[in-house]
């Protein structure tokens, strides 16, 4: 039997159609379209149980620098994309 190889960018229809998805700067657009991809294999990006993932665990799972992240991030939280939880995110549009 053939395993299936990971598709990468299976949510980007979704997250493309979101009426969020144009008031967003492109920053934060290829944020939240890296980030559904990363929470395929990050389950506590999805749903933290207290350890949700912060700037910097974020910074490095999509191999970006956390001053450029920050600005998208927080452009995601104003668009209720992200929410807080603690000292991370949980990804609330998936």
């Amino acid at each position: 039997m053939k395993s299936r190889r990971a598709r990468f960018g299976v949510h980007a229809r979704a997250v493309m159609s979101d009426r969020r998805w144009l008031l967003l700067p492109l920053s934060a657009r290829s944020a939240w379209l890296q980030l559904t991809d990363v929470a395929d294999v990050m389950p506590e990006l999805r749903a933290p149980s207290g350890d949700a993932p912060d700037l910097v665990v974020l910074a490095r799972a999509l191999a970006a620098d956390t001053d450029e992240l920050k600005p998208a991030l927080d452009a995601l939280v104003l668009r209720e994309v992200l929410a807080p939880v603690g000292r991370g995110f949980r990804l609330k549009a998936y």
